[in-house]
């Protein structure tokens, strides 16, 4: 299952579990609510693993598949894409790391656990962004297979060569494993959920920003803090996995 529909049970988990009165919970909402999602997680993993495969080999294939026929424009078109969308994405981080280092300071909050988180995935991303960078530069001076393939082992960590070998013996569709039964309705709510998850990253951006210029209230930043690192989040794996889903070929 994709990243953004954890979001979206994280995000839905913490009202509900305000309605069970425990104190307890509500002391260790972070900690149950983390173990949900695992349940969750773990629950999904061996409830539909053909499902989950089958995804996965729809996203490598068209990649190996480009450089298997020599489409090589097109794969540095999807790697250009992708660079320019964690470049933006990368600077966003970057941009957003300050306010919170900013609005923590402000309200002399001691909540820079979520600074911390934070400012991983910003660390994450540049370091992303800067090898899809480097990969294109790497293309765009030399768009050879060859070249293509190291792109692909080291910035998408994709096997070319085991690829290639099989796809020599078989056809395309000789490289993914069986459609799963209902796959198409696994795709579409995959997009609804996408969307939810880009909806509700963009709501807690705003009642960060309405939060963090509300006042001087003690503890206002920490709380904009956090709204801004679970919509940030939320925003940029909604809008990752929906581009995902609508490009998918399957």
């Amino acid at each position: 299952m994709k990243t953004s529909f954890y979001f979206v049970v994280w995000i839905a988990i913490y009202p509900l579990l305000g309605l069970l009165g425990s104190s307890f919970i509500n002391e260790n909402a972070f900690i149950v609510a983390l173990l949900a999602v695992w349940g969750i997680s773990w629950l999904i993993n061996r409830t539909m693993p053909e499902t989950l495969a089958y995804e996965r080999a729809t996203q490598i294939a068209p990649v190996l598949e480009d450089i298997f026929t020599g489409n090589l424009i097109h794969f540095r078109k999807r790697l250009t894409r992708q660079a320019i969308v964690e470049a933006v994405t990368s600077f966003y981080f970057l941009i957003t790391t300050l306010v919170l280092v900013l609005s923590v300071a402000r309200s002399g909050g001691d909540d820079w656990l979520a600074l911390i988180i934070f400012a991983l995935f910003t660390f994450s991303t540049i370091s992303r962004s800067i090898k899809l960078l480097q990969a294109y530069s790497r293309l765009k001076t030399d768009l050879s297979k060859e070249e293509c393939a190291r792109v692909a082992m080291e910035t998408y960590r994709l096997d070319y060569e085991a690829y290639a070998q099989n796809r020599e013996r078989g056809s395309y569709a000789d490289m993914l494993p069986p459609k799963p039964k209902h796959f198409r309705a696994f795709q579409i709510f995959s997009m609804i959920v996408s969307g939810i998850c880009v909806a509700l990253g963009l709501i807690y951006i705003v009642l960060g920003l309405g939060v963090m210029f509300a006042g001087e209230v003690i503890g206002t930043g920490a709380i904009a803090g956090m709204y801004f690192l679970y919509g940030s989040l939320a925003a940029y794996f909604g809008i990752k996995d929906l581009i995902s889903s609508v490009s998918s070929k399957a």
